[in-house]
């Protein structure tokens, strides 16, 4: 029901908001104020945009900065609002070059741009990052560059860097040239980080020397999703000790490894992450993979979806790797062409238990299409694997006891394995599948799988399927 006035002159007189003699609006409703900072006394453009913030009411509001142009320099770090004060800065077509941190976010706050807004690092400034926030809520970051003008600076240091943050957006943002070193270009640290999502942003050219992945989350039900990463000097996109996170459509190219999810922090475990419909493009991980499940530290990772993703074009590693991980799906994923000279997988599961892989198909690589070592109850199924064993022909389409473990509990069913090339004599698969690479397997079940392409009646360089040291091996 909708509640009228008993008073309808004094409402309509309450609405008409008294502005000052400058224009200023004194209060914007439960937003609270609206004012502008060409409004305020002050030196520069921070000083005039720190005192209209100073100016808002106590629940804080808006300041409107976006009439600004050229290029300002910033010496102390502007503070947007207080931990009960929130605050909302537009800017417009604006370079602020720091010397100090630009801008810290609290509770509530909005750091907007016109999308050619920037933040730059000053010449020699090394600073930690650009944009900061701590145990805060609520925030957003949009529609802005944030530059570390990497060139003119040595310390480790991100973009933009959160700690211990919950439901805070950053879209649209250009996120270039930081140093690195252990510093993502956007990073979400330490423990309490939650429902936090980074989408449709461009992420480039991020560390010098030692590591620098492009985006770094961690924490329950944070969301990466849409955004182009490129050039990095270590993973593109992180998911470490996530929850329930979503990493979607993403193009990670030109980096060591694309994208990584897994339990990498002792006191917190990983589970019930997908990973889907990303684009991942080059790499030269060495042992990892272009995406990676994996356990490093604390508990394994657990209910991970990996699903209708392509890897093509990899310089070396493998195109998927589950590393001490259990109950994981990978699903209708592409990858072509990985480690073609080396001794890189399509997908490498070891010492892992539970996973599935079902669909997709696996193309040109330098070792084996499928490797399965130390592992238990994995099962494949409908996989289509061509022109594996790119490097050598020492290794097959899909291999068991890889990593000189001892495997059971293993299922293929419904493969088609085979090689291209039409001249048997130059097939490089000695084998379909191969049970003999130095560890043992138990419990193998073959059921249904195609070797034939095709062409010349065996799929493979010579045989079919050597068993070696496998045990309880069953053909239906």
């Amino acid at each position: 029901m909708i509640r009228r006035s008993s008073k309808p002159l004094a409402l309509a007189l309450a609405l008409l908001v008294p502005l000052t003699a400058r224009g200023r609006v004194a209060d914007a409703g439960e937003s609270g104020g609206y004012l502008r900072a060409e409004d305020f006394p002050g030196e520069s453009v921070p000083d005039r945009i720190r005192a209209a913030i100073a100016a808002l009411p106590a629940a804080g509001g808006i300041v409107d900065a976006s009439a600004y142009t050229g290029t300002e320099r910033v010496a102390r770090t502007i503070a947007l609002g207080s931990p009960t004060k929130r605050v909302e800065l537009r800017l417009g077509s604006i370079t602020f070059v720091g010397s100090d941190t630009l801008f810290e976010l609290f509770d509530g706050a909005k750091l907007v741009g016109n999308g050619h807004t920037t933040l730059i690092q000053a010449d020699g400034a090394n600073l930690a990052a650009l944009v900061v926030g701590r145990r805060i809520a609520d925030c957003e970051i949009a529609n802005l560059t944030v530059d570390g003008n990497r060139a003119h600076n040595r310390g480790a240091g991100s973009a933009i860097a959160l700690h211990s943050v919950k439901r805070c957006s950053l879209h649209g943002l250009v996120v270039r040239n930081t140093v690195g070193r252990e510093h993502p270009g956007i990073a979400f640290h330490d423990d309490g980080n939650e429902d936090n999502t980074v989408e449709h942003t461009l992420v480039e050219d991020i560390g010098t020397t030692g590591s620098g992945d492009g985006i770094y989350v961690s924490g329950p039900g944070n969301r990466v999703l849409f955004n182009d990463v490129r050039r990095t000097t270590d993973f593109g996109i992180v998911g470490e000790s996530c929850a329930g996170c979503v990493i979607m459509g993403n193009h990670v190219t030109e980096a060591p490894a694309g994208i990584a999810v897994g339990s990498g922090v002792a006191n917190r475990r990983a589970a019930a992450n997908v990973v889907e419909g990303n684009v991942v493009v080059g790499g030269h991980s060495g042992a990892w993979g272009m995406i990676s499940v994996y356990r490093i530290h604390g508990a394994a990772p657990v209910s991970t979806i990996v699903r209708g993703n392509v890897v093509r074009e990899v310089r070396e590693g493998h195109g998927i790797l589950v590393s001490e991980a259990e109950q994981v799906s990978l699903e209708g994923n592409l990858l072509a062409d990985i480690g073609v000279a080396g001794s890189s997988y399509g997908i490498l599961v070891r010492n892992s238990r539970d996973v599935n892989i079902v669909g997709g198909s696996i193309d040109r690589t330098g070792s084996f299409g499928i490797g399965i070592g130390g592992s238990a109850n994995v099962a494949v199924a409908n996989v289509l694997i061509t022109d594996a064993s790119r490097s050598s022909t020492i290794s097959a389409g899909v291999g068991l006891d890889v990593v000189r473990g001892r495997s059971t509990s293993i299922s293929l069913r419904g493969l088609h394995v085979f090689d291209r090339d039409t001249v048997r004599a130059a097939k490089r698969m000695s084998y379909c599948i191969d049970f003999a690479q130095g560890g043992t397997a138990a419990g193998v079940l073959l059921d249904g799988n195609l070797f034939d392409d095709g062409v010349n009646a065996i799929g493979c360089r010579s045989g079919t399927v050597r068993i070696g040291s496998a045990v309880r091996v069953r053909t239906d």
